[in-house]
Parts: C-alpha cells; structure tokens; sequence
C-alpha cells in the first residue's frame, strides 16, 4: 500500500513538473455571460454538430445559454458549417484505404449593443481514417465518431478565441 503511494505521489509530481495542469474553466470576458447561438444553416434546417456542441461548452464553462436573443448579452452565428472526406491513399486495384476527413466552419460574435466582438472567422481541423473492407460497418461508426471530436475541438477553439479577446 505504501509502495503504491509512494507511486501515485510520484506520478503527480512528474506530471506537475512537465507543466501538464487540468483544463479548468475557460475564464471569459463578462460581455459573454448570457449568450445565444444560432446557426445560419437555413430556414427549417436544424443546428449542425457544430452548433450544439458549443452550446453544451459554453454551459459547462459557466456561460448561460439562451433561447431568446432579446436576454443575451452576446450572440454568436455559426454562419456556416461542414464536413466532408477525400480519398488520399489507394491500393493497387483501387480500393481506397485512406480517407483525409475535414471539418470547417465560420462564426461571428456581436455584443448586445450591436458592437462586432469577433468579426466572420473560419476555423478547421482535420483527421485521417483508414478503411478496412472487412468492417463497413465499423468504418461508418468511426467516421461518425471522428466528425463528433472535430465538432468538439471547433468548440474549443471558438472558446479558446472567445478567452484571448478583449471586449
């Protein structure tokens, strides 16, 4: 038991040293405390992956996500938004074994006062996914999972952003 201490301690104090620390919450400008998210995706369309990621990220950062624009004191326009996947490896009859996913999306941040906090920005990312024709299925599931995580790391760099800014 002591052993196992001595190790977890051990492993704390290595980990603090590298400078790894926790993502706490993200500490932004006051202007930002009740904000409302659209998306511009069309009339009828629902939000994208995007759009309600950042909402459930906002939230979990303190922010008060609402429903109405009239009581936010910030909104930001997921202006537009998209995934999509290009073949970049094949093998030699032309099954494609490697797949370059991209996610893309542009966003503008107003103030209440009609102020532009953030005017039209585009920010990306990207993964690699390999296929296996012995597991279709298993491709799909993963292509699936892939975009999710992208729609979550665009999350972040929005919030990210939403930090470094000065109102």
């Amino acid at each position: 038991m002591n052993i196992m201490r001595q190790m977890i301690w051990g492993g704390m104090l290595l980990l603090a040293g590298c400078g790894f620390q926790l993502r706490g919450q993200a500490q932004l400008p006051p202007e930002l405390a009740v904000v409302f998210v659209q998306s511009v995706q069309g009339v009828g369309t629902p939000p994208g992956i995007l759009s309600r990621r950042l909402q459930t990220v906002l939230t979990g950062n303190g922010v008060t996500v609402v429903r109405d624009p009239a009581q936010a004191t910030a909104t930001i326009t997921i202006l537009n938004e998209g995934s999509g996947r290009r073949a970049v490896a094949a093998d030699r009859f032309n099954v494609k074994r490697e797949y370059f996913l991209a996610y893309n999306a542009a966003y503008q941040v107003k103030l209440a006062n009609g102020k532009t906090l953030i005017p039209a920005e585009t920010i990306t990312t990207n993964r690699s996914l390999l296929f296996d024709e012995n597991r279709v299925l298993g491709f799909e599931a993963a292509q699936e999972s892939l975009v999710d995580s992208m729609a979550d790391e665009l999350a972040w760099q929005i919030i990210r952003r939403l930090q470094a800014v000065k109102a």
